[in-house]
Protein backbone atom coordinates (compact mmCIF):
# COMPACT_ATOMS: atom_id res chain seq x y z
CA UNK A 1 0.00 0.00 0.00
CA UNK A 2 1.53 3.86 -0.80
CA UNK A 3 0.08 6.70 -0.01
CA UNK A 4 1.89 10.51 -0.22
CA UNK A 5 3.31 12.22 2.83
CA UNK A 6 4.17 15.44 3.75
CA UNK A 7 7.86 15.04 4.52
CA UNK A 8 10.45 16.71 7.07
CA UNK A 9 13.86 15.38 6.03
CA UNK A 10 16.25 15.60 9.36
CA UNK A 11 19.88 13.93 10.32
CA UNK A 12 18.14 11.71 12.75
CA UNK A 13 16.70 8.31 12.90
CA UNK A 14 13.51 7.80 14.62
CA UNK A 15 12.31 4.53 16.15
CA UNK A 16 8.69 3.39 15.87
CA UNK A 17 6.65 4.13 19.07
CA UNK A 18 9.69 6.82 19.79
CA UNK A 19 8.75 10.22 21.25
CA UNK A 20 10.68 13.03 19.46
CA UNK A 21 9.75 17.06 20.38
CA UNK A 22 10.78 19.25 18.33
CA UNK A 23 11.38 22.75 17.76
CA UNK A 24 9.70 24.26 14.23
CA UNK A 25 11.19 27.10 13.03
CA UNK A 26 11.12 27.19 9.11
CA UNK A 27 8.27 28.55 7.00
CA UNK A 28 7.66 25.56 4.88
CA UNK A 29 7.88 22.94 8.28
CA UNK A 30 5.58 25.36 9.95
CA UNK A 31 3.02 25.29 6.67
CA UNK A 32 3.75 21.39 7.22
CA UNK A 33 2.87 21.32 10.94
CA UNK A 34 -0.29 23.30 10.30
CA UNK A 35 -1.86 21.44 7.46
CA UNK A 36 -1.24 18.12 9.63
CA UNK A 37 -3.67 19.32 12.22
CA UNK A 38 -6.36 20.79 10.04
CA UNK A 39 -6.15 18.24 7.94
CA UNK A 40 -5.78 15.43 10.40
CA UNK A 41 -2.87 13.62 9.02
CA UNK A 42 0.58 12.15 10.02
CA UNK A 43 4.12 13.62 8.12
CA UNK A 44 7.32 11.50 7.34
CA UNK A 45 10.65 12.63 9.18
CA UNK A 46 13.23 10.73 6.08
CA UNK A 47 17.05 10.47 7.35
CA UNK A 48 18.68 13.26 5.40
CA UNK A 49 22.37 12.23 5.12
CA UNK A 50 25.38 13.62 3.31
CA UNK A 51 23.60 16.18 1.53
CA UNK A 52 20.64 13.90 0.33
CA UNK A 53 17.65 12.57 1.73
CA UNK A 54 17.92 8.44 2.51
CA UNK A 55 15.39 5.97 1.03
CA UNK A 56 13.80 5.06 4.45
CA UNK A 57 11.93 7.06 6.89
CA UNK A 58 9.22 7.32 9.55
CA UNK A 59 5.66 8.46 9.79
CA UNK A 60 4.85 10.65 12.52
CA UNK A 61 1.84 11.29 14.24
CA UNK A 62 1.98 15.11 15.99
CA UNK A 63 0.28 14.56 19.07
CA UNK A 64 0.54 18.65 20.23
CA UNK A 65 1.81 21.98 19.73
CA UNK A 66 3.23 22.31 22.95
CA UNK A 67 3.70 26.41 22.37
CA UNK A 68 3.38 29.15 19.81
CA UNK A 69 6.00 31.77 19.89
CA UNK A 70 5.08 35.47 18.92
CA UNK A 71 7.16 35.37 15.64
CA UNK A 72 5.42 31.92 14.83
CA UNK A 73 7.60 29.67 15.83
CA UNK A 74 6.25 26.23 17.56
CA UNK A 75 7.59 23.53 20.05
CA UNK A 76 5.52 20.31 18.83
CA UNK A 77 5.67 16.54 20.08
CA UNK A 78 4.92 13.97 18.02
CA UNK A 79 5.49 10.16 18.06
CA UNK A 80 6.86 7.73 15.70
CA UNK A 81 4.43 4.84 13.85
CA UNK A 82 6.22 2.90 11.28
CA UNK A 83 8.84 2.77 8.91
CA UNK A 84 8.49 3.70 5.02
CA UNK A 85 10.76 4.28 1.67
CA UNK A 86 10.30 6.37 -0.75
CA UNK A 87 9.51 5.43 -3.86
CA UNK A 88 9.30 8.99 -5.25
CA UNK A 89 10.18 12.31 -3.59
CA UNK A 90 9.32 15.64 -4.58
CA UNK A 91 11.45 18.23 -3.50
CA UNK A 92 8.52 20.44 -2.87
CA UNK A 93 4.81 19.08 -2.30
CA UNK A 94 2.57 20.12 -5.00
CA UNK A 95 1.54 23.86 -4.05
CA UNK A 96 3.17 23.46 -0.93
CA UNK A 97 7.02 24.54 0.53
CA UNK A 98 7.67 21.60 1.99
CA UNK A 99 8.48 18.44 0.62
CA UNK A 100 6.56 15.33 -0.06
CA UNK A 101 6.84 12.06 -1.49
CA UNK A 102 4.94 8.94 -2.45
CA UNK A 103 5.84 6.40 0.15
CA UNK A 104 5.54 2.31 1.03
CA UNK A 105 5.17 1.28 4.36
CA UNK A 106 7.55 -1.41 5.41
CA UNK A 107 6.53 -4.59 7.96
CA UNK A 108 8.10 -3.57 10.93
CA UNK A 109 9.64 -7.54 12.25
CA UNK A 110 9.29 -7.82 16.12
CA UNK A 111 10.69 -10.91 16.72
CA UNK A 112 14.43 -10.27 15.26
CA UNK A 113 17.34 -9.49 17.31
CA UNK A 114 19.01 -5.99 17.12
CA UNK A 115 22.01 -6.54 18.95
CA UNK A 116 25.19 -7.46 17.10
CA UNK A 117 27.35 -9.39 19.13
CA UNK A 118 31.29 -9.09 18.69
Amino acid sequence: MTKYLPLFPLSIVVFPGEKLNLHVFEPRYKQLVLECIENDVTFGIPTYIQDGVGLFGTEMKLLNIEKKHPNGEMDIRTQALGIFKILRFDRMAPGRLYAGGEVEMVKNKDDEDIIVKL
